[in-house]
């Protein structure tokens, strides 16, 4: 119910509040609960009946003559568009988005969300070969010295980082078209919203079946550390330590990959079915998610954490951040992605 009700306010907020339009709010809320009633006593699921629910009572222009609400719903003259607000009128809203732009939207999404996956898997994978050289180098097994191998490998970092951000730069820029959508300054139409239900349901098996895979190749990323401690003798494990801690994190940065390349219509869809409640100064939500704010702060206070250690306590055991730093952040990230939800559904 709280999606319906949730719907609703959607789809009234584009329109000035009165009497006759709460009334009218009021009675196709009933019509909705109603139907939704009844297909769930059909057998149907949560989000089945919902979306079925939507389709049918979807259309406020054609429910108008039933809601005799025609008159309310009517488009604003362009000169009261351009005239200042009147005290005791609720702000004009956005203009609605149309089923083109959601399409060309998607589209774009489409053709950037691989280097959208490829870079955060960079951002994993970066501190790989510089963990691996001087875990190599401190045994003698290379002929590099502990700062040689230091440098190469942290050139390597930072080359991956540098690669990570531009290909973010340059998806950011394919993506200024429809920065309108994005910051979530449109309202809903129906017609878009059956649209992206439609999207998100055809995407839902590849992105659970991703996140599956997903989730294995992190629980599993583990192993070739635990196999090198327990398996062989010290000596030994010291020495390929920083071989199995780099396919850990080769594991992390797959699993990623796979699960952001195959979520790209079902975050499209949940972007289109979200809109500006309000409008006015102090009346605009913000739409960023906190771990994308998060992860602009956290890659490089790691990175700054690293190389303080490093300079300060030696390269031998420095590169232990990045491990633990990759698994603290899964944590904080599926943190911040529970409270976002419990938040969604208060």
């Amino acid at each position: 119910m709280n999606v319906i009700t949730a719907y609703l306010d959607t789809m009234f907020a584009a329109y000035p509040a009165s009497p006759r339009l709460a009334e009218a709010k009021a009675e196709l809320q009933a019509m909705m609960e109603d139907a939704y009633t009844s297909y769930r006593e059909q057998g149907m699921s949560e989000n089945e009946a919902v979306g079925r629910v939507i389709t049918e009572f979807g259309n406020l222009d054609e429910l108008a003559p039933q809601l005799g609400i025609s008159a309310e719903i009517a488009p604003v003259p362009a000169a009261q568009i351009a005239s200042a607000p009147v005290a005791g009128r609720e702000p004009l809203a956005p203009a609605p988005i149309t089923l083109d732009e959601a399409e060309a939207y998607t589209a774009a999404r489409r053709r950037t969300q691989t280097r959208f996956a490829t870079a955060q898997a960079l951002f994993v994978l970066s501190p790989a070969v510089l963990i691996v050289l001087s875990t190599l180098a401190a045994a003698g097994v290379i002929g590099l010295g502990a700062n040689e191998s230091a440098l190469i490998g942290v050139l390597v970092l930072l080359g991956c980082v540098a690669a990570a951000v531009l290909i973010l730069v340059q998806r950011r820029q394919l993506l200024t078209p429809f920065a309108r959508i994005t910051a979530g300054d449109f309202t809903r139409s129906g017609e878009v919203d059956r649209w992206a239900g439609a999207l998100a349901s055809q995407s839902a098996h590849r992105r659970t079946t991703a996140l599956q895979v997903a989730v294995g190749l992190w629980i599993l990323a583990i192993v070739p550390v635990l196999t090198l401690s327990m398996l062989t003798p010290p000596e030994v494990s010291r020495t390929w330590i920083g071989v199995a801690l780099a396919a850990m994190l080769l594991m992390i940065a797959g699993g990623l990959f796979l699960l952001l390349k195959n979520s790209g219509d079902a975050a499209t869809a949940a972007t289109l079915m979200q809109s500006r409640r309000a409008v006015g100064p102090g009346a605009r939500e913000d739409r960023r998610s906190l771990v994308g704010v998060v992860a602009s702060i956290y890659g490089p206070l790691l990175l700054v954490v690293y190389l303080a250690w490093s300079l300060i306590g030696g390269w031998e055991r420095s590169w232990i951040v990045w491990p633990v730093g990759a698994v603290l952040f899964g944590a904080i990230v599926a943190g911040i992605r529970s409270w976002e939800r419990y938040r969604a559904q208060a």
